[in-house]
This record gives structure tokens, sequence and C-alpha cells, in this order.
């Protein structure tokens, strides 16, 4: 019949066009699209898994060991399709939210090839509940990873800073230098200044998987190569005992350094904080912690707070006022204040009549305002800034703070010649760092302004190394006026009537200068700058100590400690002081 046969046309035209059809598809999956299908099957039996290189090691002067790597286990997911099924039972084995992990998967979609970091550094009892579920958690696996390790606690906790995983704008351009994904970064100190040299080259496992993510075997590898080996100018044993001295109840800071090349032996800032804690991925609640925390113990107080020097700035007026050759022959007594205009400006006692040397030893504040009377703020502004105050230090930590040098153009119409008596003693609108006063002193005690640096040597691993030069500048002022100030400050640790006698170190000729600086949120800070042996300058210190007042009663005995320990070994390696 014709309507069969038109059926059968139909029928087979059909067939005829089904095959046609799948054959096209064929030849589109074969031929036309052929690599790209069987690279995404490749992808899907072949996982690459990122291999974290060691961060270098940082030593301190002598090869001892302040920083270093431990490995730890890290359980991560694969972006996957069975992600949704195993969310409860990982959220259960690692304590982890479900919400969270989701919220951590989604960060990552950008680089879905790479796992997403679940929970660092796993206790054993966590890691072995895993591994024996592991058949019911497909697309889980677990890493061995370098964690940071401080044998020391929070020793240098400032100094060496600590790591931790980089914001999704800084991986951003991270990446682009083969960071990979959740990899810690220095956050602080030397971990984050020194960031290229102590981050190795990260390598890759190429491993074979079943359907279920989990791994058959090791196809290939690319072993990692590890960062840098750095030794820093920090003398460990000289390190704690600052430490110990500054104790943990007080808040300031503490530099010592070596006057003739910068480099920094010991650095303290309190209060202080555990490295090896905030290394890692931080709680929300610890972060908030550390936040909210009003003594900010994450800031380097060294480095990055500036305070008003009080009368430890006493030598850079005297040296100002003999450059400018003011004559103290018409300077009256102190009699324990001095009227200046319709104001009176007091003394904290009653000197008598008194030669610079003497001023300078004393601390007698009515002397430098007489100084004061006849002096440029301009000039004073300039020797400071020559003193390296009022400017950077170039020290190589994040984050410095250049503190405060004012001129007559920064109070303009508000100027009068009775701010400069307040300037004249540290007081005012003055702020210091206490590495700029380490470098100020040691400027004083050898004629010469070096750049502070805690980066002593680098050690790559193909073997080459390079150690850092030291920086430094003569400073403008005549040999004669500097050896003048020196016999002050000697005057001021080894006179009777010196202020910073506990500051004094059996057999070695300390010099230094106190000060007690005016705090208007409560109790004087307390200030202590020395430099010895007073003939041969090997070692100059700062230290404040705030809201604690005196700086002859509590900031000298702290200097005297790191003194006392500083020579001590120095003897015991056979040296002199």
């Amino acid at each position: 019949m014709p309507e069969d046969r038109i059926r059968r046309k139909v029928l087979v035209g059909g067939m005829l066009g089904a095959f046609v059809l799948l054959w096209l598809r064929t030849f589109s999956l074969q031929i036309v699209h052929g690599d790209y299908y069987r690279r995404l099957s490749e992808e899907n039996r072949v996982r690459v898994e990122p291999i974290e290189a060691l961060r270098g090691p940082i030593l301190d002067r002598n090869g001892d060991v302040l920083v270093e790597n431990r490995p730890s286990y890290t359980v991560a997911v694969l972006p996957s399709p069975w992600l949704d099924s195993t969310l409860a039972l990982l959220s259960e084995l690692t304590g982890i939210s479900a919400e969270e992990i989701k919220r951590r998967a989604s960060a990552q979609r950008r680089w879905p090839r790479q796992p997403v970091k679940v929970k660092r550094d796993l206790p054993f009892p966590m890691l072995a509940s895993i591994e024996e579920r592991r058949y019911e958690l497909p697309g889980v696996i677990y890493q061995i990873e370098p964690r940071r390790s401080y044998p020391f606690g929070d020793l240098a906790a400032h100094v060496l800073g600590y790591v931790g995983e980089p914001t999704r704008r800084e991986f951003a351009r991270l990446a682009r230098e083969g960071y990979l994904y959740g990899e810690l970064v220095g956050r602080s100190g030397v971990e984050l200044y020194y960031e290229r040299l102590l981050h190795g080259r990260p390598g890759a496992r190429y491993v074979e998987v079943d359907a279920f993510g989990r791994e058959v075997r090791e196809l290939s590898r690319r072993d990692p190569a590890p960062g840098a080996k750095l030794y820093l100018t920090l003398d460990l044993r000289l390190q704690e005992v600052a430490e110990e001295a500054f104790g943990d109840g007080r808040t300031g800071a503490l530099v010592a350094l070596d006057p003739r090349n910068g480099e920094i032996l010991a650095m303290v800032s309190r209060p202080s904080f555990s490295p090896e804690l905030l290394s890692g991925v931080l709680s929300e609640d610890l972060w908030e912690r550390i936040r909210s925390d009003t003594t900010y113990p994450l800031l380097n107080r060294a480095v990055q707070s500036s305070y008003p020097p009080g009368s430890s700035l006493k030598p850079l007026t005297a040296i100002v006022g003999l450059v400018s050759g003011i004559d103290d022959e018409d300077f009256v007594p102190c009699c324990g204040s001095l009227r200046f205009g319709d104001r009176v400006f007091r003394c904290w006692g009653k000197h008598g009549r008194l030669d610079v040397i003497g001023a300078i030893a004393q601390s007698c504040d009515v002397y430098f305002y007489q100084m004061a009377e006849h002096m440029d703020v301009d000039i004073w502004a300039e020797y400071a800034e020559a003193l390296g105050l009022g400017r950077p230090t170039g020290v190589d930590l994040p984050g410095e703070e250049e503190g405060l040098i004012p001129s007559r153009e920064y109070y303009g119409k508000e100027w009068a010649q009775g701010i400069m008596l307040n300037l004249a003693i540290g007081q005012g609108e003055i702020l210091v760092t206490p590495i700029q006063m380490a470098r100020y002193v040691g400027a004083i005690a050898t004629g010469r302004l070096v750049r502070p640096h805690v980066l002593l040597r680098v050690e790559e691993p193909d073997g080459r190394s390079f150690s850092v030069e030291p920086e430094v500048e003569e400073v403008p002022i005549p040999p004669d006026v500097l050896s003048v100030v020196r016999k002050g400050m000697l005057e001021a640790v080894e006179g009777e009537k010196g202020t910073g006698r506990a500051a004094r170190v059996p057999g070695v000729k300390v010099a230094g200068k106190t000060g007690t600086a005016q705090n208007p949120h409560g109790e004087h800070h307390a200030w202590f700058v020395a430099f010895a042996p007073y003939e041969d300058p090997t070692i100059a210190l700062a230290v404040v100590v705030e809201h604690a007042g005196c700086g002859g009663a509590v900031a000298a005995p702290i200097a005297g400690k790191v003194l006392s320990a500083y020579f001590s070994e120095m003897m015991a390696e056979g040296g002199t002081p």
C-alpha cells in the first residue's frame, strides 16, 4: 500500500538521520574536540597536588636557630560532586562547620584544581579518625605540610614576626608569582620583610586517582626548592637577657646595636605575642581577642611607636648650643625654676651653678632653658635630623614610624621662643622612636650615623651567600663638641651626682643620659640611652618604659643589666671591654 511505503520511507529516513547525527556527534567528540575531552578525562583521572616549599630557617648571628619548620598534617577537600555528601561527616570529625568549609571552597573557586584546606596542624587522634573513615569521605585528602616553629617561644617575636594566609586580594597578586592558594606568607617582622628570600619555589605531585578521588599511585613529582637561610644580627643570649631585664609586666621597648656598623644585637617590645600561635589560620575568636586588645601586643614599639624623649634629648641641645657659640658665663644658677616672659619654667631640682658637662650629668632643666633662649629652632631641628631624628632610620623591618622634629614652619604663626624652651628638654611637639634614639646615641658616641639592620647574612640553597654591608655617614658636628657632650654623658653614669648611676658596669666606663618624658595621659615615660665602652664604643642602646616614672630609677637599671651581660660575654670569649 502507498501508505505503508510512505511509513517505511519515513522510518528509514529517521533511522538514517539518527545515524548521521550520531556519527556527527562522534566525529565532534573524537576528532573536532578530541583533545579537549581527552584532557578533561585525564584531569579526572590524574590529580595535581601542589607541594609547598620549605620556608628558609632564621638563625641568630652565632648560628642558633630562631625559626625552623616542622612537619604537620593538613586535611583538605577537592572540589567535586561528592563534596556536599561528605560535609556533615567531615565537619563532625574536624570541628569545622559545613558552612565554613563551603565558604572556603567558594572563596577558592578561581583556583578549582587546588585542594581547599579545611584544618591545619591536625592532632594525631583527629588524623586517625579521618583515616579510619576515609572510604566514607570521597574527595577528602590530607597532606604533610611544613609549619613554622619558634623554639624560643615569644623571644624576639616582633623581630622575627609570624606567618599567615594572605587575603584574597593579596593572593591574586601572589598567584602570578607562583604562590599556591592557602600557602602561608610573612605577616610581620623578618618573616614579612624578607618574604621573597624565605619563600622557596613550590613543587607538585601527579597522582592517579579512582572515581571517588582516592589516590591509586603517584605518577611523577617535581620537587620544591627551599627558601634561603637567613642569619640575623641578633645575639640570642643578649636577647634573652634583655627580655628578662625588661620583664613581662612592663610596656615599652629596648634596642641595642653596634654603633660601628648598625647591627642590631637585641630588640625588645612589650607586651609581646606568640608567633607560633598566630602562624596559620586564625579563628575569628582569637583574631577578635587580639584586635580588641588595648595593649596592642602586635605593635613593635621599638620601630612603630614614637614618644617624647624627655631629657634624653639634652645632649642634642648641648651640641646645638656649643656649635652656635652660646656662652653660659651669664647663665643664672639653678634655683629650681626660671622665669621667661610671663611664664615660669620649672626644674626637677636645685642644681646651683653648672657648666654644660655638669648640666648634662645632673640633667638640669634650668641650664638648658637658658641655652634655648638664644637658640634658633631651625638650627636645632637641622642637627636633630643630622643625628637621625625625625626621619626613618631605614631599618629592615616593616612599618617604621618616622617621628616628628618640629621646625618654625611647623608652628607657623603660633611660634614663640617659649616653645623652644620646652623642645630643649625633649618636651612639646617632638616624637622619637626607640630605634632612632639608639642610632642617635651611637652617632654621638662615634661621630658616625649608621643604618640599623637585622639581616647579617643570606645563604641560598645553591650554596651562594652574601652579607649585608654597613651603611655609614659622618655627622656634621665638630669632634671637640662631641667630646664635651660625651664627657657630660660619662659623668651622668660614672659621676657622684649623675642621674644614670644605676647603669654602671664594674670595670667598664659607661656614658648615658636619663629621660623622664611627660605624658598627658598618665604617668611619665622612663628613658635611658647609653653607649660603652666610653673610649671605643661597641654597643649603644635605648630603653623606654611607658608610664613608669623616672628614667634613672626604671630604665637605667634595665640598660645596666644588658650592658653587664654584653661585656661578660665579650670577656668570656677572650675580648676586653
